[in-house]
This record gives structure tokens, sequence and C-alpha cells, in this order.
């Protein structure tokens, strides 16, 4: 398997993961504020699929996130979370997880879609990241991996410990 295909195995499985991890959820639980200044579960699924649309789309092809696009922001509402917003602000996000789900499905398709046209030469072209916020230019492959895998991963661990606290099963397994 060359670099695009791991590449594209690795997305899968992190979509498969936040897939199953958010499928059982009810508006209520997805909106649930917790105690403390923790993220609500919905925020976090909005954050997950904002940043794969915004960075796949706008930082590495230069073109409008499907949010934009596509109308995702009128059939969801609200601001995209590329950045999780200090607490106040973060913990009044609402969201219906059924939209949210379909909105998941157009990210993870056109993030699929962006993969599938790569060849592993691409993975070595240096992006320039600095002008979104971050602290440095990367090359393509350790974004993707590093910065994008690992949001996906990460937050959807949060999700699954939040299901945890709300007597609900974490993960799908």
């Amino acid at each position: 398997m060359d670099g695009v295909g791991v590449l594209r195995s690795a997305f899968g499985g992190a979509h498969m993961w936040y897939r199953g991890t958010v499928a059982d959820l009810s508006a209520a639980q997805a909106n649930t504020v917790p105690r403390g200044v923790v993220h609500p579960i919905g925020e976090l699924m909005a954050h997950i699929l904002h940043c794969e649309d915004f960075m796949v789309n706008r930082a590495i092809q230069g073109t409008p996130p499907l949010w934009e696009r596509d109308g995702w922001e009128a059939k969801l509402g609200g601001e995209m979370v590329v950045d999780l917003p200090e607490p106040v602000k973060g913990r009044s996000y609402q969201c219906d997880p059924k939209v949210m789900s379909e909105y998941a499905q157009a990210v993870f398709a056109n993030t699929d879609a962006f993969l599938g046209s790569l060849k592993d030469s691409d993975l070595e072209r240096e992006l320039e990241l600095v002008q979104f916020g971050f602290p440095s230019n990367m090359s393509l492959g350790t974004f993707l991996t590093t910065m994008l895998l690992g949001n996906t991963y990460a937050h959807t661990g949060e999700i699954s410990s939040l299901k945890g606290f709300l007597g609900k099963k974490g993960y799908p397994f």
C-alpha cells in the first residue's frame, strides 16, 4: 500500500470511529452542557467536522468549505467552530445530530475524494498554514496525519468520555 492508500485507510478508520461514537446521540444529549468547563458533545462534533471541511477545502485547496459552498451554515445554524471558543460561547452551541450526520457524510466523502486525487509525491508539498493561525508551515502529509487525524481521534475520545458521564456507552464496540 502506498502513502496515499495508508492515509485513505486512516481517515476511513477515524471517520468510522466518529460515526459509531455519535450514532446514538439525541439532540438533548448532544446539547447537554457538562459541569466545569468541558465543551458539549454537539460543539465537539461540529469542531471535528468544521476543521476537516475548512482545512481540506480552504487551507489545502484554496476553495470555499462545504459549510459555505453547499449551504450547511443555513441547515445547521451557527458559526464554524474551527477554533474551540472560550467556554461561555462554546457551551451555548446547539446542534441537531441528525443534520450533523448528513454534514459529516458530505465532509467525509469530500475528504476521501480529495485524498483519492493525490499522488504520494503530493504529500511532500509545503502548505502555508501560518496564515490560518498555525505556528509554522508543514508538508501536506504531516498536516493530514498530525493535525486532522489527531483532531478527529482526540475529540472523538472526548465525546466517548462525555457519553459515559451521560450514562451511555461511549465507543460503539
